[in-house]
């Protein structure tokens, strides 16, 4: 299955791109790429689109995303993560000043992003121009909490749910939108409770419809907020596990990831695959305006499509053999 959607949990110590390289190998094709990267230090599910798929990424990626995380209270690096040089130190927050300010982070917020991230500033990633020496202004982006659960703390001296006193580390349960900032919103946390943080331990633990309980390689995940070894080399996966976690686009995964879909009878199929001009009567109902639909002719897909002032404009086709 080249042209598939495939699941891979990955492991800590390694970059999303490098992850890509099993993958490849498994399915035999350089064609493929991933739809939303995690930091170096998370692990967790990355959603990766082979072969003619790949097309699909800015629809995947516009997906809302699941996280489990552990803020490290006490203590802010440079890179919000443990990866970075403690650049603020203050007291711990206190239980009922945590439970306090929780509520206030979900919703829709004004987020600014970690100065160490992958957004371009005049064509530079702010973590190079960071790097390099060079100021770096990052504008707050509106982002959405749809839900922020506190899953467990501890205290300093390791007790868990203390009712009171202050709390060490936190693991929250986060359901955001595309563009959050894990790191950023533990930041943000610490400095409303009162104290600064960075984040512990990251994992991603859905992609919109996808789950990484679903995902090649869980099972080589460890608990949660277990640390890795640092001179330890992740497990690869097994190519098995990969080809076992490829799936195809299908009308009920287009609606599970928020893309309306039209129907078009097999007998107009080869017209639209050779990019013939098309009318509203191909389908079984007109698209929306200016809004992207995917194609399909039962359970073959045939590509996206979207309405431009009442002239339909196909955004691409997909050939199984492509």
């Amino acid at each position: 299955m080249v042209n598939s959607i495939v699941l891979l949990a990955k492991q800590s110590g390694k970059t999303s791109f490098s992850s890509l390289w099993q993958v490849k190998n498994a399915l035999g094709t350089k064609k493929v790429g991933h739809t939303c990267t995690l930091d170096n230090f998370a692990d967790g599910l990355l959603v990766l689109l082979a072969g003619s798929l790949t097309r699909l990424g800015n629809h995947i990626t516009a997906s809302d995303k699941e996280y489990l995380a552990r803020i490290a209270f006490g203590s802010r690096t440079d890179t919000l993560d443990p990866s970075g040089t403690v650049t603020e130190t203050a007291p711990l927050p206190d239980v009922d000043k945590l439970h306090a300010v929780l509520p206030s982070f979900n919703g829709s917020l004004d987020q600014i992003p970690p100065e160490y991230s992958a957004i371009h500033v005049d064509g530079k990633r702010a973590s190079d121009r960071i790097r390099d020496g060079e100021p770096v202004y990052l504008a707050p982006r509106r982002i959405i909490i749809h839900s922020l659960e506190l899953v467990g703390y501890t205290g300093p001296d390791g007790t868990e749910n203390p009712a009171k006193g202050p709390v060490a580390a936190a693991d929250i349960r986060v359901h955001c939108s595309k563009g959050t900032y894990i790191r950023s919103l533990a930041r943000d946390i610490a400095i409303a409770a009162g104290s600064c943080a960075h984040t512990a331990f990251l994992r991603r633990t859905a992609v919109g419809p996808f789950r990484l309980e679903d995902a090649a390689g869980f099972n080589l995940l460890p608990a949660f907020g277990t640390p890795r070894d640092s001179q330890e080399q992740p497990e690869p996966v097994p190519p098995h596990d990969i080809l076992d976690s490829c799936r195809p686009f299908t009308p009920e995964l287009a609606r599970e990831t928020g893309l309306p879909v039209l129907e078009i009878p097999d007998r107009l199929v080869p017209e639209f695959l050779n990019g013939k001009k098309m009318t509203t009567a191909w389908f079984d109902r007109p698209p929306a305006n200016s809004v992207s639909h995917a194609v399909f002719s039962g359970k073959r897909f045939c590509g996206m499509v979207h309405d431009e002032g009442g002239r339909l404009v196909y955004d691409f086709v997909h050939r199984e053999d492509s």
